[in-house]
């Protein structure tokens, strides 16, 4: 009785051609005979089969004609007999496999699509007279190719007719044999031709179209500096002994880093403290020039000096762990919580002497320093509403960030029963809030009543989300947003502040100012884009019937708006 399962077996095993595998990297390797899912059988010669019956197969590896891998499997000899007189065969049964690259019962070598050009062209003879066509290579393997023909086509060739082949790409002649049609396209826009006795050598092609590549990405590469000819040549002067100082000072501080002079970190500040008042002013010196000129550009013509400055400058400025989480801005925009605590950090910070020095440079810029004193404004705000208070003091902020000066405000002062604190914290990052939070915590919080709600306060304003405040507070106040929204927004947000404002209570606002000193750096080192106003900026945007007042920090950096409700 035949075996029903065995006849199953016997239908879906494919001989195969150009196969081989080999057994646990022995050199030798074996020609496969006939493959299906289940099992294999491959021929060896007589005198050096030593292959028995339940013998396992570890690490068998199949591969192509052109040598790829495309099954790895492990395996038990099922049989060995004789194949014919010199030769015997071997089957086996799959244990494990894994199919790198196959057909169902037929393996066929890997049919390559070119990323370069590559023209062809066929002559044949017809009734004495040689016609040629030329096309070009849609795919092919090492035997074969499949033509196209866009314009002239070979109608009158058939199934079997011979041709002579050239196939050649960017002046190398990759192929010239004598060929046969083994398919086409009834309208003869498409041949494949099998080579008669040569082969493509698809490792040379594969090179010739990454060196096609390599070219031609080198070329776009350098032709990209032509979109610096905009580019004033004072600002490329700029930029160039800027550079030039930074390479210099890089280098010097290098020497020191290297000569292991300063070991600790305490004897590296003590060395970086003696140099950075000149340095300090030599970099304050290209911070001005670098001012004038950005003053004059545009907002589209900036683009190109931008690119230029960053391109040139950035090797030098990220090496400051704070400009590189600036330039890199890990929660999508420069101006987050992370970012922020930074600005009370260690300014000192860096892996290098020079890493250190640019460091503490970024963080003495007066738009840095003017956050800390905006810190100091809104805390003295806090306490000096607070001890006037004579029941309940209620505040809320947009855009609280890491509310630095809130934890410093309930760190510092003493907060009754008979004057407690109601405060509500908006924020659409719902880690600076987390951050909050983990330090608001370990603080004396008795009668201090806190709500954090994270909400985008756009999407609030614009109506596309519920209102999560119900309340007025005695004082509502926005510090750092402003500088990304435009008048027209920043005025829809001073009246949701307003809304939520107490009679006879105050809004506040903050705002980079037009003549902070730091402005282009900040933009073109850092791509810390803000939108810079003056006083008539900030006035227009106050309610009319309302009266405010303006001032600004030491440094003259940022303003400070007061709002005051009747």
């Amino acid at each position: 009785m035949v075996d029903r399962y065995e006849e199953i077996r016997k239908a879906r095993r494919k001989v195969i051609r150009y196969t081989r595998c080999r057994f646990e990297n022995f050199l030798e390797s074996y020609p496969v005979h006939d493959l299906s899912v289940k099992g294999f059988s491959f021929l060896c010669e007589k005198e050096k089969c030593f292959f028995d019956k339940n013998l396992s197969l570890n690490d068998i590896v199949f591969f192509d004609a052109e040598g790829n891998t495309i099954i790895e499997a492990s395996g038990t000899v099922v049989y060995t007999k004789t194949f014919n007189q010199n030769t015997v065969k071997v089957g086996a049964s799959f244990v494990s496999t894994k199919i790198v690259h196959s057909i169902l019962g037929k393996i066929r070598a890997t049919r390559y699509v070119p990323t370069i050009r590559m023209e062809a062209v066929i002559r044949s003879n017809e009734n004495g007279f040689t016609t040629q066509y030329n096309g070009f290579v849609a795919d092919y393997t090492p035997a074969s190719t499949r033509l196209t023909f866009p314009e002239d086509r070979p109608h009158a060739l058939e199934l079997g007719d011979s041709v002579q082949l050239e196939i050649e790409s960017m002046g190398n002649v990759l192929l010239e044999d004598t060929a046969n049609v083994i398919r086409r396209k009834s309208d003869g826009s498409e041949l494949i031709l099998q080579f008669s006795g040569k082969f493509l050598d698809v490792p040379y092609i594969e090179s010739i179209s990454e060196s096609t590549r390599d070219v031609k990405e080198t070329r776009e590469y350098l032709a990209g500096l032509h979109q610096y000819d905009k580019v004033l040549k004072t600002f490329k002067a700029l930029v160039s002994d800027w550079r030039m100082y930074m390479a210099r000072l890089k280098n010097r501080l290098d020497d020191e880093n290297l000569n292991n002079r300063y070991r600790e970190n305490h004897e590296q500040i003590h060395f970086l403290k003696g140099i950075e008042k000149s340095v300090m002013e030599d970099m304050y010196g290209f911070i001005k020039k670098l001012n004038r000129i950005s003053d004059g550009l545009d907002k589209t013509r900036s683009l190109d000096f931008k690119q230029y400055f960053r391109e040139n400058m950035e090797p030098f400025l990220r090496v400051s762990p704070f400009v590189a989480s600036v330039i890199d801005k890990d929660r999508g925009y420069a101006g987050n919580f992370e970012i922020i605590k930074q600005f009370f950090d260690d300014p000192y910070k860096g892996d290098t002497l020079f890493a250190k020095m640019v460091n503490r440079l970024a963080l003495s810029m007066d738009a840095v320093t003017a956050h800390q004193d905006r810190i100091d404004f809104l805390y003295n705000t806090l306490v000096s509403m607070y001890e006037k208070n004579h029941d309940t003091f209620s505040f809320f902020v947009l855009g609280s960030g890491p509310g630095e000066e809130i934890l410093r405000f309930v760190e510092n002062t003493e907060i009754t029963p008979e004057k407690p604190v109601q405060a509500a914290l908006l924020d659409m990052d719902a880690f600076a809030l987390v951050d909050f939070k983990d330090h608001f915590q370990y603080l004396d919080v008795r009668h201090f009543d806190l709500i954090t709600l994270n909400h985008n306060l756009l999407s609030i304003i614009a109506g596309r989300g519920k209102d999560p405040v119900d309340t007025k507070f005695s004082l509502t106040y926005c510090a750092g947003m402003f500088d990304y929204f435009s008048q027209k927004v920043c005025r829809r947000i001073i009246r949701y502040m307003i809304k939520h404002t107490r009679p006879g209570g105050v809004v506040i606002v903050t705002n980079v100012h037009k003549n902070c000193f730091s402005r282009a750096f900040m933009d073109f080192g850092g791509e810390w884009e803000l939108i810079l106003r003056d006083e008539a900026d900030m006035i227009e945007m106050v309610p009319e019937g309302l009266l405010s007042d303006i001032s600004r920090d030491e440094k003259g950096a940022n303003m400070y708006m007061k709002i005051y409700l009747p």
